[in-house]
Formats: structure tokens, C-alpha cells, sequence
């Protein structure tokens, strides 16, 4: 915790004029399982060729939302793009194979700050619950079986649960894992798990929903870093996490405990996830 009395920006970019959104949607119950797997590793995979920095899509941003719905997930992919490339169209050829039926497509171009609002409505107040986690590779197969079953389940009621899955990479990933507290400099995607009620009465059954389906997804330690995943989003407090110094801050931990240490030795500024004196 601290107070904020100044900014330094490095330059920045000019704003674009103009950026086009493309929506993407299936409806519940036109994918059965093989295809819904068909939509997500193909989304999986385009991120895995877009993540990194240089590789041509540097104005794309995606966000591949699963909605949990009876009779199979309802899908729906919502890209924006701001260069003058074919980023939509590789994006939108990666995610309808041919065996899986073909989506409502819409792409609509509007001035770059109507576009940015358009992208960034906040919704009722609601009660919620987040969890995340960073990937490097594609989903392993048993991930997406996962998803599927968390999703086509009746689920909580009175509530929206839904796993959102963000293109990720490119100038996040030109930075290096030590420079900034952000540690997660290779990853491709950035999955948020999201579940929003409005009756305290469906508390239990509405978080009980998300912490079997993020189970299933990683086990109880969460999505540890490995070859396919990269911990978790610190930006998603979740103090479920058994281990979230290494999750969130990965070898970074030990140089912001040495920070901690110089500039609040007593730990006046803490929560249960601030960052902890040395000596932990």
C-alpha cells in the first residue's frame, strides 16, 4: 500500500485514428465437445504465434470469452485491431475449424476512442470472484475437457460464471521477467476465471462453482510455473492461493521483500497478500 504523487511516462505512441471489433459468437449447444475443443486450441495455438514480440499482430487484442450455459457453452470471441493487417482474419480462421459450425461474425470500425469505450463497460454492481492464471503454451487436452464440464453444467444460479481467455504477449513480452515486479514476460494468454452473483444467499454454492472448476484446471497449488503455465495475475487478488509469492512474483519476490524491508521495516502497510518482510 502506498500513495501515488507523480507520474513519469516515457513518450508515448500516437493514438490510432481508427480500430475495427470483430464479435465472434456460437450459440449454447452448437458445439459439442470435440468442436468446442476445436475452437479453444485454435485460439490457443494463434496466441502461441502471436505472443511473441516482432510477430506481426501488435495491434490485435483478443478476448475469447466461455460462458457457462446448459447443453454446452456459449462462445463468443471479441478482437479489436489497429493496425491495417489481416489480424482479424488470421484470428478468425484459427478459431472455425471446418468441422466446427459457422459462428455470427460481425466486425465493425470505429474511431479508435469510441472503440476503447465500447470495450470497457463495467456492468451492475454485483457480487463476484476472480481467479487467473498466466499460460506459455496451448491448453493441454484435460484443460479443455475441463472447461467443458465446468461449463455446460446448470452451475450456480442467479449468477454469470464464465472463463475469459486474453491475447497476451508481444510488447508485454519484449520487457524483461526481472525489470518490473511483472515477472510473466513469456506467456500467451491470460485466463481469468469469473463468476458474479447478485443474493448473498448463493454465496457458497456460487464460490464452490469456481474453486472445483479452477481444481480441476491445476490442483489444489494452483497453475505452478512450468513448461505450460506461469502463475497467477497479481491485478486478481485471490487469497485462496496456497503459494502466491512464487505464483504472482516468481523470483522477483526476494528483491521486493529487500524493498519491504528498507522502506516499511515495521510492515505498517499490510494485508493478507501484501508483501512480507525478509526472513518469511
Amino acid at each position: 500500500m502506498g500513495i501515488i504523487t507523480r507520474f513519469w511516462f516515457a513518450p508515448l505512441p500516437p493514438a490510432p485514428e481508427d480500430a475495427s471489433i470483430m464479435t465472434v459468437t456460437w450459440a449454447a449447444g452448437a458445439l459439442d465437445p470435440d468442436r468446442f475443443a476445436g475452437v479453444v486450441a485454435g485460439y490457443g495455438q494463434f496466441c502461441g504465434a502471436y505472443g511473441d514480440p516482432g510477430a506481426g499482430f501488435e495491434g490485435l487484442f483478443g478476448l475469447l470469452h466461455l460462458n457457462r450455459a446448459q447443453g454446452g457453452p456459449q462462445v463468443a470471441l471479441t478482437a479489436q485491431n489497429v493496425l491495417a493487417d489481416d489480424g482479424l482474419a488470421a484470428l478468425l480462421a484459427a478459431v472455425t475449424p471446418a468441422t466446427a459450425p459457422a459462428p455470427a461474425v460481425e466486425v465493425r470500425t470505429l474511431p479508435w476512442l469510441y472503440a476503447t469505450q465500447t470495450l470497457n463497460g463495467s456492468g451492475p454492481n454485483r457480487r463476484g470472484k476472480y481467479k487467473s492464471a498466466y499460460m506459455v503454451e496451448t491448453f493441454p487436452g484435460r484443460q479443455i475437457e475441463a472447461m467443458w464440464d465446468a461449463l455446460s453444467t446448470e452451475g450456480p444460479p442467479n449468477s454469470q460464471s464464465l472463463l475469459q481467455v486474453d491475447t497476451y504477449g508481444g510488447a508485454i513480452n519484449a520487457v524483461g521477467a526481472g525489470d518490473t515486479a511483472v515477472a510473466q514476460r513469456s506467456s500467451i494468454m491470460k485466463l481469468q476465471f469469473q463468476t458474479y452473483w447478485d443474493d448473498p444467499a448463493y454465496d457458497d454454492v456460487s464460490l464452490g462453482w469456481i474453486r472445483e472448476f479452477y481444481d480441476d484446471m491445476y490442483g489444489p497449488y494452483g497453475p505452478i510455473p512450468d513448461t505450460t503455465m506461469d502463475g497467477c495475475y497479481v491485478g486478481y487478488p485471490d487469497v485462496e492461493l496456497l503459494d502466491w509469492q512464487d505464483l504472482y512474483y516468481k523470483g522477483n519476490y526476494p528483491r521486493l521483500q529487500h524493498a519491504k524491508g528498507v522502506w516499511d521495516p515495521l510492515n505498517v502497510f499490510n494485508h493478507q497478500q501484501s508483501i512480507e518482510l525478509p526472513g518469511r
